[in-house]
């Protein structure tokens, strides 16, 4: 996941509570270009998208690929402090075909 490369000058993460990141995106700031990602669930590493550039995927974003659809929801304020802290977070990850999972997390931008 961590060597995906990506465009974007800077991103966010997704970590489980156990330590797994699950999802990486990179943007750029003030763009109209999408922010790209990429998800990692059963195994498998796919690519994704979200609106806005690195100003979309700050706040809850949400990440669109071929057959799925991932959401981060942030649950609550930065657990530490400093320029980019984590926040915590829930990823959850439907599927076309209607089916859904969702972890507990943190959600981390930044440089």
């Amino acid at each position: 996941m961590r060597q995906a490369d990506l465009p974007g000058e800077l991103g966010c993460q997704f970590t489980t509570d156990d330590g797994q990141v699950l999802l990486i995106a990179m943007g750029n700031v003030a763009s109209s270009e999408p922010a790209r990602g990429v998800v990692k669930v059963a195994g498998y590493v796919e690519p994704v998208s979200a609106p806005g550039g690195f100003d979309g995927i700050t706040d809850s974003p949400t990440f669109n690929g071929k057959g799925k659809t991932v959401r981060i929801q942030v649950t609550g304020e930065p657990s530490e402090g400093g320029e980019s802290p984590p926040r915590p977070a829930t990823l959850t990850y439907d599927r076309a075909d209607g089916a859904q999972r969702a972890w507990p997390g943190e959600w981390q931008c930044g440089p």
